[in-house]
This record gives structure tokens, sequence and C-alpha cells, in this order.
């Protein structure tokens, strides 16, 4: 009995072998897919915060690639079990995902910064809640960045994203790693851009501070016994909340368009 199984055992390795080697290449091509997503699910807003567990991620991820799959069989090409042909285009899987996410994660730092921008004009960057990141961020921009979150997911960024990634296999095939020098002038773009809509987004808080200090330095100029920062800091957090009810719609609504640019051209410097 212990020589027939021993003497079937190289039989089953090799038959074992021969089916990994010869794996059916759309199930590999599946495996680069969902590396695509998982990788872009790491900045990717909504979806792939780090307040979210990690099960819930993963369980997107998984659901994007079930749906993405099929859509990029005609462009797979022949993948085998080789270093070659399949770690290499899985790298590139994972630096083109990394990549889509972090166009759209960029909007996101900017919605942060605006809201940053405003608690310092309104003199609450003292204010500190737990937003969308694990760091600590001021109460402005915590409410921005859920809200604008929230209203695009409503808004159907989940299907936005699935159609992002589909297109993004015509530019960016399986295997095509990005071009370097492109790269560093696309990301050095963007993160100006973010900056600039940032400043944007926030700059009504910015003329209400400057408004603000001149009222204040004239006051104080006219009347040098009269304590006006006790006078001028609930006027000015009572005007800042108002202007914040007051612009919150029109914030969200410019960010909500500047991200369907984006989606709509993810690899643009300009979108």
């Amino acid at each position: 009995m212990c020589a027939r199984r021993c003497w079937a055992w190289p039989e089953r390795m090799e038959a074992l072998f021969n089916i990994v080697e010869f794996a059916d290449s759309a199930v590999l091509a599946a495996g680069a897919v969902f590396v695509r997503i998982s990788a872009m699910f790491f900045f990717m807003p909504g979806l792939g915060e780090q307040v979210i567990p990690m099960r819930v991620r993963l369980g997107g991820a998984l659901a994007f690639a079930a749906i993405i799959w099929p859509m990029t069989l005609p462009s797979a090409p022949e993948l085998t079990m080789t270093f070659d042909s399949l770690g290499v285009i899985y790298l590139a899987e994972a630096v083109v995902g990394l990549t889509l996410g972090l166009s759209l994660r960029f909007l996101v730092f900017a919605l942060q910064t605006a809201g940053a921008l405003a608690a310092q004009s309104l003199s609450l960057n003292q204010m500190f809640g737990a937003g969308v990141s694990p760091e600590p961020e001021p109460t402005i921009g915590t409410i921005l960045t859920m809200g604008a979150i929230v209203i695009a997911l409503g808004l159907g960024l989940h299907v936005k994203v699935a159609a992002l990634l589909v297109e993004s296999y015509q530019v960016l095939p399986f295997g095509d790693f990005p071009v370097g020098g492109d790269m560093a002038e696309w990301s050095s773009a963007r993160a100006s851009q973010a900056f600039g809509l940032a400043v944007s987004l926030a700059l009504p808080f910015i003329i209400l501070s400057f408004v603000y200090n001149l009222a204040l330095g004239a006051i104080n100029r006219a009347m040098p016994q009269l304590m006006v920062a006790f006078i001028g800091m609930p006027a000015i957090t009572g005007l800042g909340l108002a202007l914040l009810t007051a612009t919150v719609g029109l914030t969200i609504t410019l960010w909500q368009n500047r991200l369907d640019a984006v989606l709509a051209a993810p690899l643009a410097l300009n979108p």
C-alpha cells in the first residue's frame, strides 16, 4: 500500500503543476483587475476611507472586480505563471490603481485644506473632531469633507468609478507602466490645482476675516479703552457660522463639479 501511494504521489504533483502552469488566463486577468481596484481603493473617497473597516473595503474591491472583470476580458493579454508576464503586470496594475486613486484623493485634500483655512480665518481652528481621517481636523473641515463625500456617493460615485476603471484599460492596458516624467508633471499640476481649489472654496471666509480684522483695528484705533476682542470674537464666530450655512451648498456643488471633471479625465493635466 505504501509503495502504491509513493508511486502515485509524483504523478499527482505533476498533474497539479500542469494545472497551475496552464491556468486560464481569464482567471489571472481577474487577479490583475483586482490588484488595480484594490490599489485604487486605498485612496478612493468614501469607500476607501481609513475609518471604514478593512473587511468592508475588501468586500467592495471584490464586488467591483466581479463587475469590471468581464468588461476587460477582450483586452486582457494571455497571462502565464511566470515572473516576466504575471509579476510585472500585477506590479503595473498596482501603480495604475494608486495613480487613479490619488487623482481623486487630491480633491479630498482640497476640501480638508479649505476647512482648515476657513477655521483659521474664523478662529475656530482649536475645535477638533474625528473626521474621515484618523488624525483630528477642524470641525468645518469635517463638515465639508463628510458632507461632500456623502452627497457624491448619493449621486452615484460608485457607478462613475466603475466606468472610470473600465475606460482606464483603454488608456493604460494591462502591464503598461505610467511614464515617470509624465507622472511627475501630472502630480505637481494636480497638487497645485488642489491647493488652488482649497483657497477658492475658503475665499469667503478669508474675505470675512480680512474685513473683521480691518474693522477691529479701526475700532481699536478710535476707542483704545474698549476691549474690542471680547466684542469681536462672538461677532466673527456668529458671522462665520452664518456664512458657512449660506455657502456650504455652493461649496459642495463646486467640489462635485470638479469631481465629475476629474472622473471624466483622471490623467489629464487640467481636467
